[in-house]
């Protein structure tokens, strides 16, 4: 449930910050998403390690293991929000789409291999 909850937190900062860079600055929407979802790292990553997963293992490997996994969700990210606003979806609408579908693997790779 906790794992959840940041991830509802981490989805606003990030849909936020997209409005904001996309919405508001006209930043060309690949690098606005990729900006936004950039925006959300240290705010998931630190929820999740205290609150989540309560670790306390060495916090500089799990940064590591966490930004490969980021690097993997912003790959997706930019490529999945920027074909689904290419095939015609609103582009908020695409990244919470985007957002949902990699949930669950995160929670699984975050259980069983970054906050480990």
């Amino acid at each position: 449930m906790r794992f959840l909850v940041v991830g509802g937190l981490s989805v606003a900062v990030d849909t936020g910050s997209l409005f904001v860079y996309h919405g508001v600055l006209k930043i060309v929407l690949p690098v606005a998403a990729g900006l936004s979802f950039l925006t959300s790292f240290w705010v998931n990553f630190g929820l999740n390690r205290a609150w989540s997963f309560g670790s306390s293992a060495q916090m500089v490997p799990q940064v590591g293991r966490y930004f490969a996994l980021v690097l993997a969700n912003l790959t997706a990210n930019v490529v999945l929000v920027s074909a689904l606003t290419w095939a015609g979806t609103p582009y908020l609408l695409a990244k919470l789409l985007v957002t949902a579908s990699l949930s669950a693997v995160n929670y699984l790779v975050s259980k069983r291999w970054i906050f480990a």
